[in-house]
């Protein structure tokens, strides 16, 4: 499936997803306050699940069309998640998470986007629902289409003048956090860290900011991104490859 991430983006960020009201039996209701989590797989970035680790996802056109064009056909197998009272976070920033009244219950957005379960997950993990009529994705803890695990394309051999310029930017950026051997602080433990292999969610990461971590994009410019990203990648224990300038450009 092809997945045209931009444009998704666009729609998501553009808050005209729509709300689909309520069927008749539909079971998303709780008896307490929904709990917003962040999980993890080696398929997918960070995304957000329900308190019993049920995959969320949302509606969002793929191809910039009509967003409202499941019918209710297509919405058989979907239910609102909704919440009895202020839903809580789990590993996932509060301000994301909010309610939208949805024929009379609060129905749980992230980052303005709905939130819904999909009747075809039997259990805590399965991600089945993603992309089906190229219209419902798995949310990332940014807010976004949670994309498969994707290598950035090829950017060449790890140069060692870039290996030594992402060191600096490392040192002076990165490494009270996550420690000057990537050991581990305050920020998560870099040293033969695996997800560090998915240099497309890396790079968003440093660009976009996750959980505690601070956006640098605004501060560090498209070679100190892809210096620092490429040394993380290829040191304590790490062999992932570089990461090029053009990369990030793509990924801002």
């Amino acid at each position: 499936m092809k997945f045209h991430h931009k444009l998704l983006l666009t729609c998501i960020m553009s808050g005209a997803l729509p709300l689909v009201p309520l069927s008749a039996g539909a079971q998303g209701a709780v008896a307490s306050p929904a709990v917003i989590a962040k999980a993890t797989s080696p398929d997918a970035e960070p995304f957000i699940t329900d308190g019993e680790g049920r995959t969320l996802y949302t509606l969002a056109g793929a191809d910039g069309g009509d967003k409202a064009a499941c019918d209710a056909d297509c919405m058989k197998d979907w239910t609102p998640y909704v919440s009895d009272g202020r839903p809580l976070a789990k590993m996932v920033l509060p301000g994301m998470i909010s309610t939208v009244d949805n024929d009379g219950v609060q129905q749980v957005t992230y980052r303005e986007n709905p939130l819904y379960l999909f009747n075809g997950d039997s259990k805590a993990g399965d991600t089945s629902g993603q992309g089906v009529n190229d219209m419902w994705y798995m949310v990332s803890v940014l807010g976004e289409p949670a994309l498969p695990i994707a290598e950035v394309a090829d950017a060449g051999p790890v140069r060692p003048e870039v290996m030594i310029h992402g060191q600096e930017v490392y040192a002076t950026t990165c490494a009270q956090c996550h420690g000057a051997q990537g050991q581990g602080a305050f920020g998560t433990k870099l040293e033969g860290f695996e997800r560090l292999a998915n240099g497309t969610s890396l790079v968003r990461t440093v660009l976009l900011g996750l959980n505690s971590m601070p956006a640098l994009g605004p501060v560090l410019d498209d070679e100190q991104v892809a210096a620092v990203t490429t040394y993380v990648r290829n040191s304590w224990g790490n062999e992932f490859g570089a990461v090029s300038p053009e990369q990030v450009e793509a990924a801002r």
